[in-house]
């Protein structure tokens, strides 16, 4: 895109302005125009005081719809207000305030107000906007986590004391991050951190050093740190560092702040960088305050595939504090197209490296990994135990779409009185449903899996079988295989993970008038278009729970007069 090509007539305007501002400006010279590569751009002089400040003014390809740029020639830096010597002047008008109507004449007037306004006052103009910290960081490479957690376990060490401990770092593209591990010897810390970091980690020695507050200075090089502990009381820790051979991090706490030195190399020539020190919570609240009771909750997933995955992790971002995981397959890598894990749990079980994952989402939770398939040829101690960690669950989610699992699933949550949600997407991308229910609320599963199929014939339409073969492939009108992709899935997923957080957050009350919903994802079926939702009335409530049978008493009297007899005779 050249703009000055496509919008002569403005490109002309902008050399008239130029021009104009020239001839009435005492202080604006040697203009003249030429091409940066295909980029429109002005040089010219700015007259200040003694001095002449040679600038280019830069037209960006998008212009009039992104600011221009001024630059020194001479790749001087003329002000605080500039990115780097061979960056910017950050002026009045920037990409955060820019409007289509300011021209680059302006953008010259602007950059003479701020130098020779500095020039006149010999201080920096006044910032009238604000860096982010995640501009303020951009260029730092290594970078040190804390938390609160972390300053309570630096706040039990008294001024002056020094302590052992561990630090851990990452690589994380191209950026170190590290985090305090333990402060303490390893068989009796005196804190330990709870929410490590995930993955591949390394693990090396640090020293934590508590300082007088203010005594806590950043160190350009080893020489000044090592003056800093002296000042401070340390010689004997900054001797120890100077002879050592090994990669310390060194952490200096002040009450206040925390500055992270990391030494290294050979004895007698040893250097250090500084970390950025890092505050690693969310500030203010990012959940709906009912969402505390998931703290306290624990899910069954069954099936950690493609719906399962995204709802468990889904669920923990939510909050969810524990988890049962329930899936015997191994992720392979043509699972990656539509599950929520990635290369590194490639030929792995599902049900703990999902569980891995939920962690690095949510510290605070925990999980149970189950690699038997509910339902499968195992052994029958193995499955009673995978049946008893669904039933302790207070939720209990099918994510398989296979009919003999939703059997299990649906038996377990009649029998305990246990709420279930399940979903399935349809072949093709073209929807899916997703179901809810409620004990004594809504239908028994078994009952609501009946008169959903009734509802489906009631459409007048061929519905989706129960995909079991190729569950997300369908075939279009001229034979051509049509998929559901990741997005597809999402959707299901994410419904039914509102449904889930939904009887979890409020499990006297519901935002959802209906228990189950079909989601249409194009025109096909009974869809008239993407988004099409239609809501199914499933009726009332039946049997929940186990209901004795007439003469159960009786009977079960007799079974364990049998039993005791029989115990009786075999000894």
């Amino acid at each position: 895109m050249i703009w000055w090509a496509e919008q002569p007539g403005r490109a002309q305007s902008e050399r008239n302005a130029i021009g104009d501002l020239a001839e009435r400006s005492p202080w604006l010279a040697g203009v003249e125009m030429r091409l940066v590569g295909t980029q429109l751009a002005f040089d010219f002089d700015l007259e200040i005081g003694e001095r002449r400040i040679p600038l280019t003014l830069v037209y960006p390809d998008f212009f009039p719809d992104a600011a221009p740029s001024i630059l020194a020639r001479d790749r001087e830096l003329l002000s605080v207000h500039q990115y780097g010597p061979s960056g910017e002047l950050c002026l009045e008008y920037r990409p955060d305030n820019w409007t289509a109507d300011i021209t680059g004449s302006i953008m010259i007037e602007s950059a003479h107000r701020l130098l020779a306004g500095e020039d006149e006052t010999g201080r920096p103009a006044p910032a009238d906007h604000r860096t982010t910290r995640a501009q303020r960081m951009r260029y730092s490479a290594f970078r040190f986590l804390f938390s609160r957690d972390t300053l309570s376990g630096l706040g039990m060490l008294a001024e002056g004391e020094v302590a052992e401990g561990e630090m851990q770092e990452q690589d994380v593209a191209g950026t170190y991050v590290a985090q305090l591990s333990r402060i303490g010897p390893e068989d009796a810390p005196l804190w330990r951190e709870t929410k490590k970091r995930g993955g591949d980690v390394r693990s090396f020695r640090a020293v934590v050093v508590r300082v007088p507050t203010g005594g806590g200075r950043a160190s350009k090089d080893f020489d000044e740190l090592k003056a800093l502990l002296w000042a401070n009381g340390h010689p004997a820790l900054a001797t120890d560092l100077k002879n050592g051979t090994d990669l310390v991090g060194v952490l200096l706490f002040d009450g206040q702040r925390i500055r992270v030195p990391m030494v290294f190399d050979e004895p007698g020539a040893r250097k250090l960088i500084s970390y950025d020190a890092v505050f690693a919570e969310a500030d203010g609240v990012r959940l709906d305050p009912g969402y505390e009771l998931l703290k306290s909750a624990k899910v069954a997933i069954v099936g950690c595939g493609s719906v399962g995955s995204k709802v468990a992790v889904q669920l923990a971002r939510s909050g969810v504090g524990s988890f049962v995981l329930v899936d015997g397959d191994v992720l392979s890598a043509g699972n990656l197209v539509r599950n929520e894990l990635d290369w590194r749990s490639v030929g792995v079980h599902k049900a703990p490296a999902l569980g891995a994952r939920l962690m690095e989402v949510n510290a605070d939770c925990t999980f149970t990994a189950r690699t038997n398939p509910l339902g499968g040829q195992e052994s029958g101690a193995m499955a009673a135990a995978t049946m008893a960690a669904i039933e302790a669950c207070d939720l209990i989610v099918d994510a398989t779409a296979d009919p003999n699992v939703f059997n299990l699933c649906a038996a377990i949550a009649r029998r305990a009185e246990k709420p279930m949600c399940w979903a399935q997407v349809f072949g093709g991308g073209a929807g899916g449903i997703v179901v809810r229910l409620r004990p004594g609320l809504d239908p028994t599963p078994l009952t609501t899996r009946h008169r959903i199929e009734a509802w489906y014939a009631e459409q007048g339409v061929d519905w989706p079988d129960d995909g079991s073969a190729k569950p997300y492939e369908d075939t279009g009108a001229e034979g051509i295989p049509i998929i559901a992709d990741d997005a597809d899935v999402t959707v299901i997923a994410s419904h039914l993970s509102r449904f889930a957080i939904d009887l979890l957050a409020r499990p006297g009350a519901t935002t959802f008038p209906y228990p189950a919903y079909v989601i249409g994802l194009s025109d096909r079926w009974l869809f008239t278009a993407p988004f099409d939702v239609r809501p199914i009335d499933l009726g009332a409530s039946d049997a929940w729970g186990v209901e004795p049978e007439s003469g159960d008493i009786e009977a079960l009297k007799g079974l364990l007069a049998d039993l005791t007899a029989e115990k009786t005779d075999a000894g």
